[in-house]
């Protein structure tokens, strides 16, 4: 498709909103940081992003190969890593779907790994239905559809298989 420069910016426009598989654009290397009250907060870095911000209903950015991301706690630097092999970042609402071998490593060592999850950046949660593996300290649960916290305080599990320390009391 080739465009000239006689064209006026309003046809330009209109081609994009009949077309909204197009996406607005296309970046390799993609680093995104973003600070909240002057505070480094989260990183996000992939090596493609694909940008459909122009799409009229439901905007969202597609990250096809790799994503990996870091969110940081200003307050004690304490740094979560969450990476996936695919993913879908939703402008309205704000949630994030990660897609296909999905890892969450917190600053304590416990992980997260499932096949699919969606993160609710608004309200720090991340749930979902695939087989899920949670290890916190020397406990590891398997289950089939989580709900959390992002900082995992408040796991529930379903469907749950495992490894568990059992207090005993000798009373």
């Amino acid at each position: 498709m080739l465009f000239s420069c006689s064209k006026k910016i309003e046809e330009i426009h209109r081609f994009y909103q009949e077309n909204e598989n197009i996406p607005a654009s296309e970046t390799t290397n993609f680093k995104l940081t973003y600070t909240l009250l002057g505070h480094k907060s989260l990183v996000l870095t992939a090596p493609v992003m694909i940008d459909y911000s122009n799409q009229k209903d439901f905007p969202f950015q597609y990250f096809p190969k790799h994503i990996k991301i870091v969110l940081i706690n200003h307050d004690t630097n304490e740094k979560t890593l969450i990476t996936a092999n695919k993913a879908i970042i939703y402008k309205n609402p704000d949630m994030a779907e990660l897609i296909s071998n999905v890892k969450i490593t917190g600053a304590d060592g416990s992980s997260l790994k499932t096949g699919h999850l969606f993160w609710d950046g608004f309200n720090r949660h991340i749930f979902g239905d695939d087989k899920t593996v949670l290890k916190q300290n020397d406990e590891q649960i398997t289950g089939y559809g989580f709900d959390s916290s992002l900082d995992f305080k408040n796991v529930r599990l379903s469907n749950i298989t495992g490894i568990l320390k059992v207090n005993s009391d000798k009373n």
